[in-house]
C-alpha cells in the first residue's frame, strides 16, 4: 500500500506542477526516463515561511526532505546570530525497499537578500561545514519534529571541523574527510571560493524583486520561458537560470526594458546578477542517501560556522533541489 501510495503522489506530483500552491514546492513536469527508472526532480524554495508550512505531496518522504530544509533554514538563522555550531537531529521514516533507487541531493543554493538600505553579504562567512550522518534515537515520541541545538562547540567538536579546513592541504587530511563517518555535504572556504562553489556547469543566475511574485513568475513564464533553465519564486524575489548562452540574457534584458508598462504594472524591481558575494551555489557530493539513510531511524546534521562577524541584518534564501529516482517496473 506503501509502495502504490508514494508511486501515485510522485506522478500526482509531476503532473500538477504550476498549480497554485502556497508552499511552492516544485517537481518538474518533465519526469526523466531511462526505461528503468524515473526518476523526479524535486525543489523546495528556502525563505522565511517555506518551511513553517512545508509539507511535501512526496508522503512517506516528507520528513526528509523536510529535515534537510528545515537544519539550512536554521543554518541561516544561527549565521545571523553569529552562531558557530548547529545540530539537528531529525526523525526518519523507514526506506522503502522495491521500488525507491536513489535519493540525491543536487543543489544547494543560498543568497542575501537586502533588508535594509545597507546591503549585507557573505564577506562576514569565512568558513562553512556540514556533515550529515545517520544515528539511532528513541522513537518512543511519535512526533517528526527535529530537535536543534546551537549551542557552543567542545573543544573536541571544534577540532573535529577545523581538520577539514587545514592551512595545508595534506594526505592526512583527505584521509579524514573519504573516511570519517557520514557525508560531507558542504565545505566551503572564502580562501578557495573556487573550488567550494558551482562554476560554469550552471548558467547564469538573476535575482528578480517584484511587488507580485505570483503574477509575475507567470508573466516571465510565458514571455520569456525559452531563455531559462529554471525559475522559482522565493517570496517577494524571483530566481532565473537562463540556459548556457550569454546572448540570451541580453536578449531577456532588452525585451523586458521594451515592455515598460507591464514592468510597472508588475512592481519589477532590480535585476541583479548573482556574485559570490551575495550568492552561494554550493558545489554538493553526487551520492546516493539511501545506504546511508538505512544504517539508523534519524538523520543527524552537524554545521559549523566560523564568521568574521554577526551580520547587522539579512535574510537568507534559496532553493535545495533532491533527485527521487524510482523503479519503473515494480
Amino acid at each position: 500500500m506503501k509502495t502504490s501510495a508514494l508511486l501515485l503522489s510522485l506522478m500526482m506530483l509531476a503532473s500538477s506542477c504550476g498549480q497554485k500552491s502556497t508552499i511552492k514546492t516544485h517537481v518538474e513536469a518533465r519526469a526523466l526516463g531511462d526505461g528503468e527508472h524515473v526518476t523526479f526532480p524535486i525543489v523546495i524554495p528556502l525563505s522565511e515561511k517555506s518551511i513553517a508550512t512545508f509539507k511535501s505531496p512526496v508522503g512517506d518522504m516528507n520528513p526528509l526532505f523536510r529535515g534537510f530544509a528545515s537544519s539550512l533554514m536554521n543554518l541561516g538563522a544561527s549565521m545571523g546570530a553569529g552562531k558557530t555550531r548547529l545540530t539537528l537531529t531529525q526523525p526518519l521514516p523507514e526506506i522503502p525497499d522495491g521500488y525507491l533507487a536513489s535519493i540525491k541531493i543536487k543543489r544547494i543554493f543560498f543568497f542575501i537578500e537586502k533588508t535594509s538600505d545597507k546591503s549585507e553579504n557573505f564577506d562576514f562567512l569565512r568558513k562553512l561545514a556540514v556533515k550529515v550522518k545517520a544515528t539511532t534515537i528513541n522513537r518512543d515520541n511519535p512526533t517528526w519534529e527535529p530537535t536543534v541545538d546551537t549551542g557552543s562547540m567542545s573543544h573536541n567538536e571544534l577540532s573535529f571541523f577545523d581538520s577539514l579546513f587545514p592551512s595545508r592541504r595534506n594526505r592526512q587530511a583527505q584521509d579524514w574527510e573519504k573516511n570519517a563517518p557520514g557525508l560531507l555535504l558542504i565545505k566551503y572556504n572564502e580562501d578557495h571560493r573556487t573550488e567550494s562553489l558551482m562554476g560554469d556547469e550552471v548558467g547564469t543566475i538573476n535575482i528578480i524583486q517584484t511587488d507580485k511574485p505570483n503574477a509575475t513568475r507567470k508573466y516571465l513564464e510565458e514571455q520569456y520561458g525559452a531563455y531559462f533553465s529554471r525559475i522559482h519564486t522565493l517570496s517577494k524575489s524571483i530566481i532565473v537560470e537562463f540556459k548556457k548562452d550569454p546572448v540570451l540574457e541580453e536578449m531577456f534584458k532588452t525585451r523586458l526594458s521594451n515592455d515598460a508598462l507591464k514592468v510597472e504594472e508588475l512592481g519589477i524591481g532590480e535585476i541583479n546578477p548573482c556574485s559570490n558575494n551575495v550568492c552561494m551555489d554550493l558545489k554538493v557530493p553526487d551520492v546516493d542517501l539511501i545506504p546511508m539513510l538505512k544504517e539508523g531511524n534519524a538523520l543527524k546534521i552537524d554545521a559549523y560556522i566560523d564568521p568574521k562577524h554577526a551580520p547587522d541584518s539579512f535574510q537568507l534564501k534559496g532553493f535545495l533541489e533532491f533527485e527521487v529516482k524510482i523503479k519503473a517496473k515494480i
